[in-house]
């Protein structure tokens, strides 16, 4: 008579799992032992230079009668503000909390100074232990305030960068209707192209803003997280979806407006960082290169919409409303990105979105290419789908020339 296989053995009792815990109990014995010991072991090999004992300067901004500056401590010890200068003149100086800052600690140097606006201007703060740091502004320009004006101007070029291109390249969703397998194949892997484009660059983003940090806040730590959380939750979302649009069944690839809603995600996640940009280069005063990024980005996202609508275009008819959600969810962060890079100067936050948007982009291409083998005809290997996935990329690489 056949028998099943043998029960595998239950786990020991509260002993045994107590007696698991020894090896991490003694780690941190270990460790702490080392913290305690201080400098002890490590002077038997030699000492470190101490440390430069110069602040960080994030932001300069130019208000009426009035010049601010937002500084960081890099270092692990406090560091004091002494002496501030403007093009090496010694001015009086205030700030919004002590002179003396702490590790990874931020405070705003307010200057009282009649600047002229398109002067440059050379801004230096010296340590008590006399380590100067400088920062030169090219051309003073007035910084905007948080008022109605600026909030709404913010919102309208988020909206210019965001939802009016992609909502355009939506457009293309009657032609691509009227195509055959084959070609509805091509621009789905066109889709998967130029989401693989969006990660690569926000991963680059992410690393060169990361490298920036001071190395107590774990750059690529961060970076790690960021990708980490939105691949997985991505995928959470992704399983839900294709759950409800398959009747409960496991493991069916995402299709329709399942699909096309994880491709709106994963853009709209990039285009926060794209209005990070933005808002961040009209808040220093950079115009003419705001609005550059402006223009860029605008002709750089009609592909994005193409990429929206490729997966419904074999499908049933999706409602209008439903299509502008659509452009909504891929287009309107860039109005939060704006909003955040002109009103707040927080680096860490940056390196996180850019972080985001990898791991969204990351998780929706593996997404796109479950369908592509599912329903392109010849799989993924065929020269439709390599076609078009290079495709994707190169078009997204021309059009970011615009931005570079």
């Amino acid at each position: 008579m056949a028998t099943g296989p043998a029960p595998s053995p239950r786990a020991g009792g509260w002993g045994t799992r107590l007696l698991a815990l020894l090896p991490i109990l003694l780690l941190i014995g270990v460790a702490a032992g080392y913290v305690a010991s201080d400098s002890t072991i490590t002077d038997l090999i030699g000492s470190d230079p101490p440390p430069a004992d110069e602040v960080e300067i994030r932001r300069v901004e130019f208000h009426p009668g009035e010049i601010r500056v937002l500084v960081r401590n890099p270092q692990a010890d406090d560091i004091t503000v002494a002496v501030v200068t403007v093009d090496d003149a010694v001015v009086p100086f205030t700030t919004d909390g002590p002179d003396t800052i702490g590790r990874l600690r931020s405070t705003t140097i307010e200057i009282p100074y009649t600047w002229v606006e398109d002067d440059p201007y050379t801004v230096g703060v010296t340590s008590s232990t006399g380590i100067q740091t400088t920062f030169a502004v090219p051309a003073a320009v007035a910084t905007p305030g948080l008022d109605g004006g600026s909030v709404g101007g913010y919102a309208l070029l988020g909206f210019l960068v965001g939802v009016v291109p992609v909502a355009l390249g939506m457009l293309w969703l009657p032609a691509l209707r009227s195509a055959g397998d084959q070609w509805l194949a091509l621009f789905m892997a066109v889709t998967a192209g130029l989401l693989s484009f969006l990660a690569v660059d926000a991963l680059f983003e992410a690393l060169e803003l990361q490298a920036a940090l001071p190395g107590a806040l774990g750059g690529p730590g961060l970076v790690l997280i960021g990708v980490a959380v939105s691949y997985l939750g991505l995928a959470w979302v992704a399983q839900r979806l294709s759950r409800r649009g398959a009747g409960g069944a496991v493991g069916v690839p995402l299709a329709g407006v399942g699909l096309a809603t994880m491709v709106a995600i994963g853009i709209g996640l990039h285009n926060l960082g794209e209005g990070l940009a933005i808002g961040s280069s009209f808040a220093v005063g950079q115009l003419a290169l705001g609005s550059f990024l402006v223009m860029g980005f605008m002709v750089h996202n009609v592909t994005e919409g193409l990429g929206i609508v490729a997966p419904i275009a074999d499908g049933a008819r999706v409602r209008r409303s439903r299509l502008a959600a659509l452009a909504l969810v891929a287009g309107a962060p860039a109005i939060l990105g704006a909003w955040i890079g002109g009103f707040l100067v927080n680096d860490v936050l940056a390196v996180l979105f850019f972080a985001v948007a990898v791991g969204a982009a990351a998780q929706v291409v593996v997404e796109v290419l479950r369908h592509l083998r599912r329903r392109a005809p010849g799989g993924l290997g065929s020269g439709w789908v390599v076609g078009g996935f290079l495709a994707g990329v190169v078009v997204m690489y021309l059009t970011g020339l615009l931005i570079g």
